[in-house]
């Protein structure tokens, strides 16, 4: 029997981590009907917030939790997920050798073992031309191999669709039939370039009705009532009681050198004397509040990592201003520790680009 789109397509998500595809697609008119995640906590904020979907806990490749999947999943429309991006990205160690670069094997096994109407597979940047495009070309074969013709690829900014951070994901899109698929048209950008586009979205668009906190406080309160559209679809269902708002703690000597960094700046306007003895281009540096965050990573509360420094304050930034900045809605839970929570959201796919490719997913099965 095949797989029905009425009255909602359903979806396998894999390598889920805590549910940033998965809420863009279910915003999009999706139902996810399973999903996998190999990290216990991950997959707990997953079910936490995605009560109507099975989701599956363990590795993949262990035979007794694949079947467990594969039952669960039975009858799918899409199959979609990113394997770790960890050994592909084009800002860790590029190990070829590395076994989570394999996983998308175990990605692609899946998808020949359930035969969805619909393949979309999220990984970096820079995933096309990693090994000299040797993973790209496997992924296209073994798709092709599998009776999807013509995979089709783009590399998608989250700010381009309504996300405050400049990040760029590779997505391919396969179907097992011929499909009038595109991917979607920003709906973000320059307005002096992009004709009828609304601008960007800056951190005060993401933040303003967010207390500035110094590091090591606190608040529960928020400091507004919603300031524009993205706050208050950011704030649908949350109450009135803020949460994940807790400002990373800093000890004096890295206070002071954070006092030093100007709106956009870096370490190097640090006087030398102050300065780390180890240190990065890109880490000691502030955001502006007039402009999209660039890339968070899984250490956004850490300015020795990245920039990540709140424009307003010396510090890193909290978890919910990481959430904010990724469109995770404030009432998604996260579970763990604070560091495990970072993480989560720091690896996540944006959910508002999810569901901008998922619109035009969903149009594409529904009119094949």
């Amino acid at each position: 029997m095949s797989a029905s789109i009425h009255p909602r397509p359903t979806v396998l998500d894999l390598f889920a981590g805590a549910g940033g595809l998965g809420l863009g697609l279910t915003w999009a008119g999706f139902r996810v009907q399973a999903a996998n995640e190999y990290e216990p906590v991950f997959a707990a904020t997953y079910a936490l917030n995605h009560p109507e979907t099975a989701v599956v806990a363990g590795d993949i490749l262990d035979p007794a939790i694949r079947a467990e999947l594969l039952a669960a999943a039975r009858g799918v429309d899409v199959v979609a997920g990113g394997p770790p991006c960890q050994g592909f990205s084009t800002v860790g160690k590029k190990d070829e050798d590395d076994p989570r670069n394999k996983l998308f094997y175990a990605f692609l096994e899946i998808v020949g073992s359930v035969q969805p109407r619909a393949v979309l597979f999220e990984n970096v940047s820079g995933f096309r031309r990693m090994y000299g495009g040797r993973a790209f070309q496997a992924l296209y074969r073994g798709l092709e191999d599998l009776g999807y013709a013509s995979p089709r690829c783009d590399l998608l900014n989250a700010m381009d669709y309504g996300v405050p951070q400049s990040r760029q994901r590779t997505f391919v899109v396969a179907f097992r039939e011929e499909s009038a698929f595109r991917f979607p048209e920003p709906t973000h950008g320059d307005p002096r370039k992009l004709f009828h586009k609304t601008p960007p979205l800056a951190l005060a668009d993401a933040l303003s009705d967010l207390p500035v906190v110094r590091s090591g406080e606190s608040s529960a309160d928020y400091l507004s009532a919603p300031q524009n559209d993205y706050q208050k679809f950011m704030r649908q269902g949350a109450g009135k009681t803020l949460t994940e708002h807790d400002g990373p703690w800093h000890g004096e000597r890295l206070l002071s050198v954070l006092a030093h960094v100007p709106p956009g700046g870096t370490i190097l306007d640090v006087p030398e004397a102050l300065r780390p003895r180890s240190y990065f281009a890109n880490t000691y540096s502030r955001l502006w509040w007039d402009r999209p965050a660039t890339t968070i990573t899984r250490n956004f509360g850490t300015p020795s990592s990245s920039r990540c420094i709140h424009p307003k304050a010396d510090r890193g930034l909290t978890t919910r201003e990481g959430a904010r900045l990724q469109s995770f809605p404030d009432a998604y839970r996260f579970t763990g520790t604070r560091i495990r929570k970072n993480l989560q959201i720091g690896n996540a796919v944006p959910p508002l680009l999810a569901r901008a490719l998922g619109q035009e997913l969903f149009r594409a099965l529904a009119d094949p």
